[in-house]
């Protein structure tokens, strides 16, 4: 008996645990983003009294009317640094769910939210609009608004493409192909731009940052994240039907391709808005799944919840750090993610055997 309970699948003993304490483990979470993001708020170039950062927030929400602080204080806190930290958890949450659905959709342990060429359409779009000073009428968006046109156009390619196929291989090969085409050309651009501050300009944008974050741009990522989120929860027994295989999957009557391209686009849409503001902020899509699958099991209904959870919390302790190590520079987010969680993601395939689908 006692060797039998050493055998207890893990995944069963993680979800039962889950399952009992489900409402303390939400507000265990929503405390942890709350400070999360008030350390986001506080920490910078510019400091802050903790007693300035909580009364500047509740003069905001309405709760107090007691104003003693400046006004850079109040544009630094409010107007800067809070629509950031909201900007990271949201691009965090979106791109870790959106790695779920195409690890998922494609069965591949390898399959990040980038690897359809999305992004990389995006990159280029965004990449023309800044060599090129056109869209100068919209300047404020003519960044975002070329990304998400270039992130649209290589969705309608991939959409060509695949548009009588049901291969999950052939869809993840048209992926990498179209990736590798737009990625040429914005290289091409760059070679081509003459101005070295477009230039440097286009590889930070290229590497990712939140820093240009407003109230506009917020309520619009975070209407697709939390669609996004949604509707992987309401679908997850269908996600780990998939992870299954085909032939299992269709025999508890799922239609394989139909739910593939439901995810493409769902995909296609979170990451469209995210690279769209943030530029291209690589590993959290592809390795906070991972992560979450070897701790928790590989149940969807636990992984999408949880992946949104630790991406946010990772991401913007990640931009936190990218504003103050080089205090009054600033680095670009998708350094500091690499840095930061490929040791960690090693460590966690050192500690336990681990592979795709949260099998031991």
């Amino acid at each position: 008996m006692q060797k039998q309970s050493r055998n207890l699948p893990k995944d069963f003993i993680q979800k039962s645990f889950i399952e009992r304490n489900k409402y303390l483990l939400i507000s265990f979470a929503l405390v942890v983003i709350v400070f999360t993001i008030l350390f986001s708020i506080k920490l910078g170039a510019v400091n802050i009294s903790w007693k300035k950062v909580i009364d500047i927030l509740l003069y905001h929400c309405g709760i107090s009317d007691n104003r003693y602080w400046s006004k850079t204080e109040d544009l630094v806190v409010w107007y800067f640094r809070l629509p950031r930290a909201l900007l990271a958890c949201l691009a965090g949450g979106g791109l870790a769910i959106s790695g779920v659905a195409m690890q998922a959709a494609v069965k591949n342990p390898l399959a990040d939210p980038y690897i359809l060429g999305i992004s990389a359409g995006a990159s280029a779009g965004a990449t023309a609009v800044i060599a090129a000073d056109i869209l100068d009428i919209t300047a404020e968006y003519s960044v975002s608004i070329g990304a998400f046109s270039g992130a649209v156009l290589s969705m309608a390619l991939l959409f060509l493409l695949n548009k009588d196929n049901r291969d999950s291989v052939r869809l993840l090969l048209s992926g990498c192909v179209i990736s590798i085409l737009f990625s040429s050309v914005s290289s091409v651009i760059m070679f081509m731009a003459k101005d070295k501050e477009k230039i440097s300009s286009i590889v930070f944008w290229l590497m990712g940052s939140v820093a240009d974050a407003n109230w506009h741009m917020v309520p619009l990522v975070a209407f697709t994240v939390s669609f996004g989120i949604l509707l992987l929860l309401i679908y997850h027994r269908q996600l780990n039907a998939l992870l299954l295989g085909e032939e299992t999957a269709h025999t508890l009557g799922l239609n394989t391709g139909k739910l593939r391209w439901q995810l493409v686009l769902l995909v296609a849409i979170v990451v469209g808005s995210i690279v769209a503001f943030c530029g291209m902020i690589g590993f959290v899509g592809f390795v906070m799944p991972h992560i979450v699958r070897s701790m928790f099991g590989s149940d969807h209904k636990l992984v999408v919840s949880l992946s949104a959870f630790i991406g946010a919390v990772f991401l913007c302790w990640s931009d936190v750090v990218a504003r103050i190590i080089v205090i009054p520079e600033e680095l670009p987010i998708g350094i500091i993610t690499s840095i930061c969680g490929a040791p960690f993601f090693i460590y966690i395939l050192k500690r336990q055997k681990y592979s795709f689908g949260g099998k031991r």
